[in-house]
């Protein structure tokens, strides 16, 4: 009966499709579509939009056992412009009728440059440091390519990366990420969806488990999240917020910039200096202060000289180290 069937399906062929030879021939015929616009995802609009196709290439092969057409295209994309390639499989052999009693088949689609369905990768990768930038990318384009095994294990290697980078240290990676939320680099919450990373790495690496897309895809959110929090956010908020001083050389950078409104001569303790951005340095002032006294004697911070230890203010009995603006 399947045989029969088969058999008119292609006496079915050669009516409704005229380039279907008789019955056994073997031959590849091509030929360019008559279409001049279709439907295919935009890797920059991140949709289904409108292309023109600008150009297209039909490979027909009929042989006496499965009848298949491949369809390349180089397509634009009517909104951004974007080109792309894109093949199109005609499988003939699964055709079936529809609700409507048409005849239809399966069609598989790959579109190139690859991408992730509606994934926008973190916008400033250079600002990443080159080792994280680099399994970055490498297990985004794994995932791209349907490597899961592989992008499970690319994943997992970011984290490795940061530790790296922080100078976190440690026998494995699950008391690295230990380590990261004991200095504050993490919350509780990120540190738990790390060790969820880490699990599902360390059963692609060591199990050669295959990792689920669409649990690749919360991973790839959450090494994002992370990403942003260490090292993008910083660098906008930065410039534009009052954010927390946790070096000297930041120290450094806001003491030069409030100096500018004292006058050579002024002696005032450091927060006078410092006025309201005081509070930027968390309560560690004192920490601060004696990073700079060692740094003046030490002949490296010019703009400020040692001076008296003494109460400043009228009602005040405490001293203070004063410092005289140079």
């Amino acid at each position: 009966m399947k045989g029969d069937f088969h058999v008119r399906f292609r006496e079915n062929l050669r009516v409704k499709l005229p380039w279907v030879t008789r019955l056994g021939a073997n031959f590849v015929q091509t030929m360019k579509t008559d279409k001049t616009t279709i439907k295919s995802y935009c890797n920059s609009c991140q949709n289904q939009t409108n292309h023109s196709v600008l150009n297209s290439k039909n490979i027909r092969s009929n042989g006496p056992d499965y009848q298949f057409e491949t369809v390349y295209y180089m397509i634009e994309c009517c909104g951004c412009e974007t080109v792309s390639f894109r093949i199109e499989g005609h499988d003939y052999e699964s055709a079936f009728p529809d609700e409507y009693d048409n005849w239809t088949h399966y069609i598989t689609v790959n579109v190139y440059p690859s991408s992730l369905k509606h994934h926008r990768p973190i916008s400033e990768p250079y600002l990443l440091p080159p080792q994280i930038k680099t399994v970055y990318s490498e297990s985004i384009e794994a995932l791209k390519a349907d490597c899961k095994l592989l992008a499970g294990v690319g994943f997992r290697a970011v984290i490795e990366a940061i530790c790296i980078d922080k100078n976190i240290s440690g026998r494995n990676l699950e008391v690295k990420i230990t380590k990261l939320l004991a200095n504050k680099l993490i919350t509780d919450k990120e540190a738990e969806r790390l060790h969820a990373v880490r699990f599902l790495g360390n059963d692609s690496v060591h199990e050669m488990a295959v990792p689920k897309e669409k649990a690749l895809y919360v991973v790839l959110e959450i090494v994002e999240h992370l990403l942003n929090n260490l090292y993008i956010i910083d660098h906008h908020a930065k410039p534009v917020l009052d954010m927390y001083i946790t070096d000297f050389q930041d120290f450094q950078v806001l003491l030069l910039k409030k100096l500018k409104t004292f006058n050579t001569g002024d002696e005032f303790p450091l927060a006078k200096f410092l006025e309201k951005d005081v509070r930027r340095l968390n309560g560690k002032i004192a920490n601060f202060e004696t990073d700079l006294i060692a740094n003046i004697q030490a002949g490296e911070f010019k703009r400020l000289t040692l001076g008296a230890v003494k109460p400043f203010g009228i009602n005040s009995t405490d001293n203070h180290q004063h410092f005289i603006k140079v």
